[in-house]
């Protein structure tokens, strides 16, 4: 592997960062300091000193960079690998090759620019056990994850790349076919994106988008009355023009999100079984997963997506970065009809996947509705005391029984996603309306169990079963059902652990 290592360090086997690491790194913190700078430059812009030490930062700002380059190698020796940085204080981080759980090769536009990838190596469930190589070449960073995964099993560590010959992005077309070993699960669609509006995370990445614009303009004094204008331009237009409005501009800002976040979404899985994704417009992001460390796969439907016909795939596995969301995900949202067979091709286990799922019974539906209708009686209630000890306007009651009708919907619909099934691999686990999901987890992957009855569900006759694991989420629950039926599904799935629990 080249990575501009000299003689010494490759008798040693220690290889360095891309020398091209020296474009990225001080460009990235003068960004990221950019604002003190300028702070700085405006606050002594009336100033007599001519003596500018502010500039002074830039060449140290790079100095720090160049150090960083020297100081920070690695090496893959022994059956794990070694991270190696620091000058007056000397870092070696180190892990087990068999301990790779996935690995992530990130590249911003600057990155894409120049070539590079930030190589991202997650050892087990948290962003603190990692190791971060920051920047190598794109082909270097695709070698180095086929290395890893590849010596994990010694079977197959003289098999070539699961990838191919490493290419850099900017000469792989978005419709290149995949190498010869590689099948391809699912690739995006185009007419996906209008599903963008129809989920939270949609409209979450919408108004942060809102939000970000808004306080950018609003250091500007200029900015600020167009932003007023604008405010009493909409206040004068009909209320329902308003919402159509509102409606239009969050959809396109989340049709935005979606874009950057999965355009050019594709899966593929090799011989061997590993999973990885591509995605990004402008952050391309590329995320491998070790097949021995996923542990199943969760099915969300949210009611905008589950009333449009769709759902999303993500992957029950150990390792991955929390802090980068979506790498988790194995299909955007989708036709249900591309997702579920989608997921039986990874679990192909058609009653764990789209199977009948056993109820929970009366006690659970009256918790399901009650647990609804209460929130809305005391919303009503306080709508009432402010339209007669208030004087609040007469319109205000039209909203108690839209309240009481939508909390009872919501009790029923939430009952009706509320279920459980054991198949002879997995146990599946659905609950949620707003957000429902269904998790298919494999029994093998499950390390433990609690059984947890707060003071109504004991007065209920129902518990709480949580399946413990140490991928995703850590423990994956199901909901209100009946005590003897938790016991059962204990007993069935794990019945050296049943005494325990006697």
């Amino acid at each position: 592997m080249s990575n501009g290592a000299g003689p010494g360090d490759e008798a040693g086997g220690w290889r360095r960062l891309d020398a091209r690491m020296l474009l990225v790194h001080p460009l990235e913190t003068l960004i990221r300091f950019l604002p003190a700078l300028l702070a700085i430059v405006i606050f002594r812009a009336g100033s007599d000193d001519n003596d500018r030490w502010e500039l002074y930062a830039v060449p140290l700002i790079v100095a720090f960079g160049v150090l960083r380059w020297v100081t920070t190698r690695y090496r893959i020796t022994e059956g794990q690998i070694e991270l190696r940085r620091g000058l007056f204080t000397k870092q070696t981080t180190t892990a087990r090759l068999d301990k790779v759980r996935t690995i992530d090769l990130t590249a911003r536009v600057h990155h894409r620019l120049l070539g590079l990838a930030k190589v991202e190596i997650s050892t087990a469930c948290g962003g603190h056990d990692r190791l971060v190589l920051d920047s190598l070449s794109v082909d270097d960073g695709r070698r180095l994850r086929a290395e890893l995964l590849h010596r994990v099993d010694p079977a197959v560590t003289g098999l070539p790349a699961p990838t191919g010959a490493p290419t850099a992005v900017e000469d792989v077309p978005d419709d290149a076919p995949p190498p010869v070993d590689e099948e391809v699960l699912v690739r995006l669609d185009p007419t996906w994106i209008r599903y963008a509006p129809l989920t939270v995370t949609g409209l979450a990445s919408a108004a942060a988008i809102v939000g970000f614009a808004s306080q950018g303009f609003s250091r500007f004094s200029e900015e600020r009355s167009v932003f007023r204008d604008g405010a009493t331009w909409v206040s004068r237009l009909q209320w329902w023009v308003d919402v159509l409005l509102l409606l239009g501009v969050v959809s396109l800002l989340a049709v935005g999100a979606y874009v950057l976040t999965f355009w050019g979404f594709r899966l593929t899985r090799n011989r061997l079984g590993t999973l990885h994704t591509r995605r990004g417009l402008l952050t391309s992001r590329e995320t491998s997963i070790d097949a021995a460390r996923v542990r199943g796969l969760r099915l969300d439907e949210p009611l905008g997506l589950r009333l449009a016909g769709a759902r999303r795939l993500k992957v029950v596995t150990s390792g991955l970065l929390r802090e980068q969301g979506g790498s988790d995900w194995l299909c955007p949202p989708a036709p249900a009809g591309v997702v579920t067979p989608l997921a039986l091709r990874i679990r192909p286990d058609e009653a764990a996947v789209s199977g009948p799922l056993l109820q929970h019974g009366p006690a659970a539906q009256r918790r399901r509705t009650s647990r609804a209708l209460v929130p809305a009686i005391l919303v009503a209630a306080a709508l009432v005391s402010a339209r007669f000890l208030w004087d609040w306007h007469g319109s205000v009651l039209v909203l108690v029984p839209v309240l009481l009708v939508a909390a009872v919907a919501l009790g029923r619909d939430r009952y009706r996603a509320l279920g459980h099934s054991v198949t002879p691999d997995h146990l599946v686990s659905r609950h949620g309306s707003l957000d429902r999901q269904r998790v298919v987890l494999d029994r093998d992957g499950i390390i433990g169990w609690k059984v947890e009855q707060s003071f109504f569900q004991r007065r209920a006759g129902v518990a709480t079963l949580v399946a413990t694991t140490a991928a995703g989420a850590q423990h994956y629950d199901i909901l209100d059902v009946p005590v003897a039926q938790a016991y059962a599904v204990l007993s069935q799935v794990s019945p050296d652990l049943l005494a325990e629990f006697a």
